[in-house]
């Protein structure tokens, strides 16, 4: 790899992928659990004989077609997902929020028997290269990223690997970032000797409010275009309306995406309603924030507080305002959901975690690629000490943003190996649901885009 050919920007060529630069070390050193592995190899048909098997009153025809459909915008896909059960012993795999540039690929295991840059190469191959080839645009090929080097630069070797050809690698964290430009709804990157190079299509992991900088309609192909964040990829409120036509327009076949109960446009001055109406406990999300920044776990009056100080910063923004799920059975909520939990360790404690579900569009219909878990740094089943927020208890984001960039507590990682998936106490069923769920989302959100920008 050309390193900083000019600001921000370096040239990656085709045989410059190394796995150990791309991984968590304990991620490539682990083996994946075996029946992970059993879960990726399963073929669409399978999942959704199974999936209809355990849930008779689902159409499959109308699954196949989710599972099966081709997103014009929305091709890759990362869903957070929880494990919950309500005090009627009825267990899902609830929606939490899907995202149009996820993490993953530095914590998943490799399948046996994949190359070794695994599903960095799978992305590339299997849905990036087939969009670009049917593309007519001319230029070079681009990956633009503001954070996660270690994936993104895996993926932009991995591009470069896939077409046989160099990769401009361009830091794209600001509109005024000196070597990266939208001319005419197409990208440039300066090269070395000062020039702007058109680029015909690229990988885009921008995550940092996006639409400031990218445009709608791109002459340059992006995966994924700015579409899919403004329907929903980057924009709670919006997946949330995605998700409720879905559950209306597929009621009759049996199909829904479990998501919390959920409040959208909510103004500041109506917070305290909403505090009340959910008797003192819920969850507050800025609409278009990432990264586990912008959310707010409210289990008290002073967390309230302190929420509510905090967003007063910008009066006029509206909210999404959701149920908490709880950390135990709740009696006063019959039907509310809690966390299960991880299995509880050798001292007894049990902590809440998420499952990351990353899906890719291929010839093949959508497939899984990657998924891995996160846990709260504080166990559900113990006291919560005086003085300690709420959100150790239910945050599994393992993302901190610094004053001088992003770091990763990836001691709250759980992998899907063999060693760590045990405690998580999910199955295969349970992984054929959290695909569902994701399929799902894509679909709505896609379908969503459409309307908005067709």
């Amino acid at each position: 790899m050309k390193l900083s050919i000019s600001k921000g920007v370096h040239l990656v060529e085709p045989g410059d992928f190394e796995p150990a630069d791309h991984w968590y070390p304990r991620a490539l050193n682990s083996n994946l659990h075996p029946l992970v592995s059993y879960f990726l190899n399963l073929n669409n048909h399978q999942l959704v004989e199974r999936y209809v098997r355990l849930n008779p009153h689902v159409q499959s025809e109308a699954l196949e077609k989710v599972i099966n459909y081709t997103p014009k915008y929305f091709k890759w896909a990362g869903t957070d997902l929880m494990h919950v059960v309500n005090s009627k012993g009825q267990k899902k795999l609830v929606v939490i929020e899907t995202n149009s540039c996820p993490s993953g690929q530095k914590s998943m295991p490799l399948p046996e028997f994949d190359p070794e840059s695994g599903g960095y190469y799978k992305l590339m191959n299997d849905t990036f290269k087939p969009i670009v080839d049917a593309h007519e645009e001319t230029g070079a090929l681009a990956l633009i990223y503001d954070k996660n080097p270690m994936e993104n630069v895996g993926y932009a070797s991995a591009i470069a690997d896939v077409f046989g050809e160099p990769v401009y690698l361009a830091e794209y964290k600001s509109s005024d970032t000196e070597s990266v430009k939208f001319e005419n709804g197409k990208l440039h990157i300066e090269d070395e000797q000062g020039n702007w190079v058109p680029i015909r299509a690229a990988f885009r992991y921008v995550t940092q409010h996006p639409w400031d900088r990218i445009p709608e309609k791109s002459k340059t192909l992006l995966l994924n275009p700015i579409e899919a964040c403004l329907a929903g990829g980057r924009n709670k409120s919006a997946a949330y309306k995605a998700y409720a036509d879905f559950n209306q327009e597929f009621k009759k076949d049996g199909l829904e995406i479990y998501v919390p109960k959920t409040f959208l446009d909510v103004s500041l001055g109506e917070l305290a309603s909403y505090y009340d109406q959910l008797e003192g406990s819920m969850v507050i999300k800025v609409p278009d924030s990432n990264a586990g920044q912008g959310v707010y776990t409210v289990t008290s009056q002073a967390e309230f507080d302190k929420a509510y100080q905090a967003l007063s910063a910008n009066p006029d923004d509206k909210y999404l305002i959701q149920e908490l799920i709880f950390s135990n059975a709740n009696e006063k909520f019959e039907n509310a959901f809690y966390h299960i939990g991880t299995l509880p360790d050798t001292k007894n404690r049990s902590f809440a975690f998420d499952a990351r579900m990353m899906v890719h569009a291929t010839d093949k219909g959508m497939r899984p690629l990657a998924i891995y878990s996160r846990k709260s740094k504080y166990p559900l089943n113990q006291p919560l000490p005086e003085g300690l927020d709420s959100w150790e208890v239910y945050g599994t984001n393992l993302s901190v943003k610094n004053t001088d960039g992003w770091s990763y507590d990836d001691v709250r990682l759980i992998l899907f190996d063999i060693k760590n998936f045990g405690i998580l106490g999910l199955g295969l069923d349970e992984l054929i649901e959290g695909f569902v769920q994701s399929c799902m989302a894509v679909y709505t959100i896609d379908q969503q885009a459409k309307r908005m920008f067709d």
